[in-house]
């Protein structure tokens, strides 16, 4: 079950273009694809992962498999990781960083749940909750989750339907 935390009405923004998906990156790049997930009040569905003594609040999503583009993969972990179909409403953007020696390319969409009440499914993940973007600061977060949030405060990426 998804936790409530405050509501505050939507706010619409203008929608900056996204990059093309495949653009020239190092080999050892891991991609990775996710879902912006919104409730009625513009709140983002973030995961929890587990960590043992610490936990980390992520976007759903997770790898591009072999042979997969970044929509597929990221329609497919919603259904993995949360237990829901989803529809694409449309790209996000993208961005690569670094974690812990590794670089990983992120992309990003927002989504619209079609079908099923989201719940963290995987045993990385102990809990779903909905969060304000004004509360993302306070939380701990993960490094791609980190980097979505800096996109959103300088309005390169906007949440706009």
């Amino acid at each position: 079950m998804v936790t409530q935390r405050s509501a505050k009405p939507r706010t619409r923004v203008r929608v900056p273009q996204v990059p093309p998906i495949f653009e020239i990156m190092q080999e050892d790049t891991v991609l990775l694809a996710g879902c912006v997930l919104l409730d009625d009040y513009d709140r983002i569905l973030l995961l929890h992962r587990n960590l043992g003594d610490t936990g980390l609040w992520e976007l759903p999503g997770g790898k591009v498999e072999e042979d997969e583009i970044p929509e597929v993969a990221a329609v497919r972990e919603m259904r993995e990781e949360l237990g829901v179909d989803v529809r694409l409403v449309r790209a996000l953007g993208n961005e690569a960083f670094e974690h812990e020696g590794v670089t990983y390319m992120f992309y990003w969409y927002l989504g619209v749940i079609e079908n099923g009440e989201p719940r963290a499914m995987e045993g990385l993940h102990d809990d779903a909750e909905y969060v304000e973007v004004e509360d993302l600061p306070s939380m701990a977060l993960s490094a791609g989750m980190e980097v979505l949030h800096h996109k959103l405060l300088s309005g390169e990426v906007t949440l706009e339907q």
